[in-house]
């Protein structure tokens, strides 16, 4: 890894991403929910296509996605038509498909506008799930990107060492990165004085931006133990999105009111503080009444899309409140019970690039 003037560096915002990485659910397909996780993605790819955004899409080896692709549309070219330059394959194989937490951030060095990756370890949320695939792959998809794209410079940086960072636990924009301290604390055989001295050297001395932790537990249902993407999103530098209630029915509630007194004590000058409201018709359950970790803040945002999670019974005046409040992007929606039977939403399965 080469040095560089570190001043000069910050992470690669959503909104001015021009695509997003993918893995392909295929590791699934013997699931009940098979068909209806090729529908999700399905949507995801068509949307991106539609509004000229990049697909990278890691598959299995030897996979033919146009045979699973032909259970959702049997005729695939309606995916594609014309735009197939937006969509590219690499094989890699991966353990599962939650992309987000184990592939790399993007960083760009502002005074020549140059691209890096920044990759982190990976240990399958505390040694919950088997790993030694995804916490190889971003290595191995650098190298193979690389060889065939010339956006990106050949060094990567590793600004956080060995700490494991999850990106499905940071929103940021170009002057703040928030995180939540209980995956840092479970994930990781450190103390918090440990971690927090990788933070700082990582994040106020190499990227020169100010991070604030909040502390509270995963919403019910969600196995990371607590990931920022499901409670907090920052967009445009100017709004700080996050999971809200005033519904005591909803089973998050004590949680989420606890969530919305430390954002309130945090001094975040100029931002518009905008709660996304969940109730408890929002609570998505499994066959055996156990419930499952929605939240509408898990959303994918590239550029000027949003692609935005919804359940089965969130109602056509929810999707309208929501497009208002997200007024400055294309709103689209797609039902994902699906996804969050394996405990991982939009967010989750996607990395921006």
């Amino acid at each position: 890894m080469n040095q560089v003037n570190k001043t000069k560096f910050m992470l690669s915002e959503d909104y001015k991403s021009d695509g997003i990485m993918l893995a392909w659910p295929s590791i699934y397909e013997n699931e009940i929910y098979w068909l209806d996780l090729l529908r999700v993605y399905y949507e995801i790819i068509k949307n991106c296509l539609v509004f000229n955004k990049n697909i990278v899409l890691i598959i299995q080896k030897g996979r033919d996605i146009k045979d699973d692709l032909r259970l959702v549309d049997e005729d695939i070219t309606n995916i594609i038509r014309g735009k197939g330059e937006l969509l590219q394959l690499y094989e890699i194989d991966y353990n599962d498909i939650w992309m987000r937490d184990y592939c790399p951030l993007t960083l760009i060095n502002e005074s020549n506008n140059k691209y890096y990756f920044n990759i982190a370890s990976f240990n399958g949320y505390g040694n919950k799930y088997a790993c030694d695939k995804d916490k190889v792959l971003s290595l191995k998809f650098i190298k193979k990107y690389q060889d065939q794209n010339n956006r990106y410079q050949k060094e990567y940086f590793e600004i956080f060492n060995d700490l494991i960072i999850e990106p499905g636990n940071i929103t940021f924009d170009k002057n703040l990165i928030i995180m939540n301290k209980t995956p840092l604390l479970l994930h990781n055989d450190l103390d918090w004085k440990s971690i927090n001295n990788i933070l700082k050297n990582g994040i106020e001395d190499f990227l020169g931006v100010r991070y604030e932790i909040i502390n509270v537990k995963p919403i019910d249902g969600d196995d990371t133990s607590g990931h920022i993407d499901n409670l907090i999103r920052l967009e445009n530098t100017n709004y700080l999105y996050y999971m809200a209630t005033n519904d005591s029915k909803h089973p998050d509630y004590k949680l989420l009111m606890n969530l919305k007194e430390q954002i309130m004590r945090i001094n975040f000058e100029n931002k518009k503080i905008i709660p996304i409201y969940h109730d408890h018709h929002d609570v998505v359950r499994d066959s055996e009444n156990n419930i499952l970790p929605f939240s509408y803040l898990n959303y994918i945002r590239i550029g000027d899309l949003i692609i935005m999670p919804i359940n089965k019974n969130t109602s056509i005046y929810k999707k309208n409140k929501i497009k208002r409040i997200f007024e400055y992007a294309d709103v689209i929606f797609i039902e994902i019970s699906c996804l969050l039977h394996e405990r991982g939403g939009l967010h989750c399965c996607s990395m921006n690039i």
